[in-house]
C-alpha cells in the first residue's frame, strides 16, 4: 500500500501483478458526461486525447448500489475500469488514477510518454460528507486566477467543500448589483498595518469578485466535486460595509472606513428594519449564484458594545419583545434561519450562534473548542469539526524562529493529522458530525504562494482525516505517503512548506520570499 503514496488513503488496496500501458490510442467507454470529466482530469498531464468508444480500454460504469461518493478502481493488464454511482465519485476515481500515474503527469502538460499504472484493486468512499477548507479573501484579497488554482488542490485532496469567506472588516469581495456602493467604497483599504507595526505599508489593498466570476467559480468547482459554501456576515465585521452606507451603523456621523489592521472590531449594524432590508437584500443575490444547501452567515466575534450604548437599539429589543440588546444578533439569525429555510437552503454559522441557546435548524461550526460541537450534537444539531487547536493553519506551522510571520499558536502537520472529529461523542450520534474543516484566514498571507505554504502539507493530512477510516492510522506510516506525494506538488508548482530540511530562504533561494518583518514572539496568539 504504502509504495503507491495515495493519499488520502482509500478504503481498500490490493495491488497485483504487472501493469498497464496507457498508449496514444486508449479510449473510453461509459456515460458521456463521467468521460468528459475523466478527460478533463487526465488530458493536460498525460496528452491522451481519450476519444469514446464501445470497447475503450477506459471503461466507466455506473453502478447505483454504490454510495454517494463511493467509487471502485480496477487496474489490469488489459485496462482500466471506474465504477461509481454519481459525478464525484468519478471525479475521486480520476484523481486515484493520476496518483498511480508518475508525478510529472500532475504538471499542466505531458513530458513523457508510455505511461504505466501497477495492476490494482481499490474500493473507496469517505468517511464524511463535509471536507472543507475555509478561504478567507477579506483581510488579504485572492485574484479570481488563482481562486481556480485554490480549487485545483482541493480536487487533488478530495475535499469536497470549499467555503469562501466574502466579507470582513478590512474588505468587501462580493459585488451587489443592487448597492453598487459595496465595490465602490467597501471593497478597499487605504493601507495594510501590523497592529505591532508603528505606522502602515502606505499601500492600498482590495478587490472584489463580479458576479460573473463567481458563477464561473461555483461550475468550475462543481465540475471538479466541490460545493462552494458562500460566508456574508451580518451583523459583526461590517466596517469595510459601513464605509459605503454608514447610516447602517450606530454611529453614522463616524464611519471608520475599512479597517487597515486585525482584531474584532466594535462596529455593528444598528439592527434597524432598514439594515435588516439590506441584509436580506444582499442574500437575495447570494443565493442567486450560489446553489448550495449549506450558506454561511458567520455570527462569530459580534460585540454588543455599540447596542448596550444605544438608546435606538434599547427600543428596537423592547419593541421586538427581546429580554434586552444582548438578544438582537440571535433574533436576527433566527429570522435568517427562517428565510433560508423557506427557499430550501440550511444556515451554518460559527458556534457563537448557540450562545443564547442552541439553534435549532442550523449547523454548527465548532470552531472555539471541540466542546462546543459535542453540546450541538448532544442537543440534535448538525457539526462541522473545525477547531481552532488543529484545524486553523493560519498558525505557525513549526516553532523554527525563521517561519514567515503568522498569527499565532502553532499547529504541525502531525497535529493536524492527530484530529478525531467524533472524538468525545457518544457513538449513537456520530452520524451527527456532517465532517470537518480547516481554515486559512489571511491576515498575513497577502499572496497565493504565502497562503500554499501554510496550507500544505497540513492540508495534506486533515484532507486524509475527513476522508479515511481511523482504523490503523499512524503518523508514522502517513509520514510516509506524505514524502512520496508531495512530488506531485513539486510537479505542480505547490509553495508548500518543507517537512524536513532548512526552510527555501535558508538555502539560497531565488529572493521570492521575505524574511518575517519581526520576530514571532511578537505574534498574537490568536
Amino acid at each position: 500500500m504504502s509504495q503507491l503514496d495515495l493519499l488520502p488513503r482509500p478504503k481498500s488496496v490490493s495491488q497485483g501483478d504487472g501493469t498497464f500501458t496507457l498508449t496514444a490510442d486508449l479510449a473510453i467507454s461509459g456515460p458521456a458526461e463521467w468521460a468528459a470529466i475523466v478527460r478533463r482530469l487526465l488530458t493536460p498531464g498525460t496528452g491522451l486525447d481519450l476519444p469514446p468508444a464501445d470497447d475503450g480500454a477506459l471503461k466507466i460504469i455506473r453502478d447505483d448500489d454504490l454510495d454517494a461518493e463511493a467509487y471502485a478502481l480496477s487496474v489490469t493488464a488489459a485496462g482500466i475500469t471506474i465504477t461509481a454511482a454519481d459525478d464525484r465519485g468519478v471525479n475521486w476515481a480520476t484523481q486515484t488514477l493520476r496518483q498511480l500515474l508518475p508525478a510529472q503527469t500532475f504538471g499542466p502538460a505531458p513530458i513523457s510518454s508510455g505511461l504505466a499504472v501497477s495492476v490494482v484493486e481499490i474500493a473507496d468512499e469517505p468517511r464524511f460528507a463535509w471536507r472543507g477548507v475555509m478561504l478567507d479573501t477579506g483581510r488579504h484579497f485572492m485574484p479570481y486566477s488563482d481562486v481556480i488554482s485554490f480549487i485545483d488542490l482541493l480536487a487533488i485532496h478530495k475535499y469536497n467543500t470549499f467555503h469562501l469567506h466574502l466579507t470582513e472588516d478590512q474588505g468587501w469581495r462580493f459585488e451587489s448589483k443592487k448597492y453598487p456602493q459595496l465595490t465602490q467604497h467597501a471593497s478597499w483599504r487605504s493601507e495594510t498595518r501590523n497592529p505591532h507595526w508603528a505606522a502602515g505599508d502606505g499601500t492600498p489593498h482590495g478587490g472584489y469578485y463580479t458576479q460573473d466570476q463567481l458563477r464561473a467559480i461555483v461550475a468550475y468547482a462543481g465540475q471538479r466535486g466541490i460545493n462552494v459554501v458562500p460566508e456574508i456576515e451580518f451583523p459583526g465585521h461590517v466596517r469595510a460595509m459601513l464605509a459605503a452606507f454608514p447610516e447602517l451603523g450606530n454611529h453614522p456621523e463616524d464611519a471608520p472606513g475599512a479597517a487597515t489592521t486585525w482584531g474584532v472590531f466594535p462596529e455593528v449594524l444598528n439592527m434597524s428594519d432598514a439594515s435588516l432590508e439590506f441584509a436580506f437584500d444582499i442574500w437575495e443575490e447570494v443565493l442567486e449564484i450560489f446553489p448550495s444547501k449549506y450558506i454561511h452567515v458567520g455570527g462569530d466575534e459580534c460585540p454588543r458594545v455599540e447596542w448596550q450604548q444605544s438608546d435606538a437599539a434599547k427600543q428596537l429589543a423592547y419593541d421586538r419583545g427581546l429580554p434586552g440588546v444582548d438578544h438582537l444578533q440571535r433574533w436576527f439569525t433566527e429570522k435568517l434561519r427562517d428565510w433560508l429555510a423557506e427557499r430550501g437552503r440550511q444556515l451554518v454559522g460559527w458556534d457563537e450562534i448557540n450562545d443564547e441557546g442552541i439553534l435549532t435548524g442550523a449547523v454548527t461550526m465548532a470552531w472555539r473548542d471541540e466542546k462546543y460541537g459535542v453540546i450541538a450534537a448532544e442537543a440534535g444539531g448538525q457539526v462541522v469539526m473545525s477547531p481552532v487547536s488543529k484545524t486553523y493553519f493560519d498558525y505557525y506551522p513549526s516553532t523554527d524562529d525563521a517561519e514567515p510571520y503568522s498569527i499565532g499558536g502553532g499547529i504541525t502537520t502531525e497535529r493536524a493529522y492527530s484530529l478525531e472529529p467524533t472524538e468525545g461523542i457518544p457513538t449513537e450520534l456520530h452520524d451527527r458530525i456532517l465532517g470537518t474543516q480547516c481554515q486559512i484566514w489571511t491576515e498575513y498571507m497577502p499572496s497565493a504562494r504565502r497562503v500554499q505554504y501554510m496550507l500544505y502539507p497540513r492540508a495534506c493530512a486533515h484532507s486524509e482525516v475527513a476522508w479515511s477510516d481511523p482504523e490503523g492510522r499512524s503518523w508514522e506510516e502517513f509520514s510516509g505517503r506524505l514524502e512520496g506525494h508531495l512530488t506531485r506538488l513539486d510537479a505542480l508548482g505547490v509553495n508548500y512548506r518543507p517537512e524536513a530540511g532548512p526552510l527555501p530562504w535558508q538555502q539560497g533561494g531565488t529572493g521570492a520570499w521575505e524574511r518575517p518583518q519581526q520576530h514571532r514572539k511578537n505574534a498574537s496568539q490568536g
